[in-house]
């Protein structure tokens, strides 16, 4: 009897080790499978872009050349330079170009032009002699006001604004639509170019 009893002990122990191994995997292959569905959740979705703002570009402050651009006195008699600042970094002849503009737009101050207003630059080329030859639209001798002294105050505040700002320009010779003139309205030759002529130019007081 006292066998029988073993025996069934040990078979109530042995399905309830078994009963328990098989919850043991049940609890496994469930945590697994919670364990591939979790992951497989998380890489379906969507990941969130990070958007970038763009760094702000520091800007460049331009460059400018400063010119002296040389006008006529109430009297008309001597040049005074009136400086001005003008886009630089450029070429030679593109800073001149810049310069004969400026200098047919006027004066900003109490002084007198000494251009036409309807006067145009048509080109500007300056060669490896330093010689600047300036071409301008038949306006600067059509709306000339004539007289000697006007004459030269136009001649030279050409020359002289390009030949004492920019060293490489050594001499300016004036051309209208393209062909050399004798003169502007008869009182100075322009038959050869000209060199600057400093000794036109007011020396002002500095306050």
């Amino acid at each position: 009897m006292a066998r029988k009893a073993r025996s069934k002990r040990r078979k109530r122990g042995g399905s309830t080790g078994k009963f328990l191994a098989i919850l043991f995997l049940i609890g496994i292959g469930l945590f697994l499978f919670w364990m591939f569905r979790h992951d497989t959740m998380e890489g379906t979705k969507p990941k969130e872009v990070k958007q970038t703002v763009p760094e702000k570009k520091q800007s460049i402050p331009e460059k400018k050349k400063s010119v002296v651009l040389y006008f006529s006195d109430d009297e008309g008699e001597f040049l005074i330079g009136e400086k001005r600042a003008l886009p630089g970094a450029g070429s030679l002849q593109e800073e001149a170009k810049e310069t004969v503009v400026e200098l047919i737009h006027g004066p900003k101050g109490k002084l007198i032009s000494t251009l036409p207003s309807k006067t145009k630059l048509i080109a500007l080329q300056v060669d490896d002699q330093g010689l600047a030859k300036v071409n301008f639209n038949r306006n600067l001798t059509q709306d000339h006001p004539g007289g000697s002294s006007a004459e030269i105050m136009t001649v030279y505040s050409v020359v002289n604004s390009l030949a004492l700002n920019f060293p490489e320009i050594k001499r300016v010779q004036i051309l209208v639509e393209g062909k050399e003139i004798e003169t502007i309205t008869g009182h100075l030759s322009l038959n050869k170019p000209m060199d600057p002529n400093p000794k036109l130019i007011k020396k002002t007081e500095k306050k």
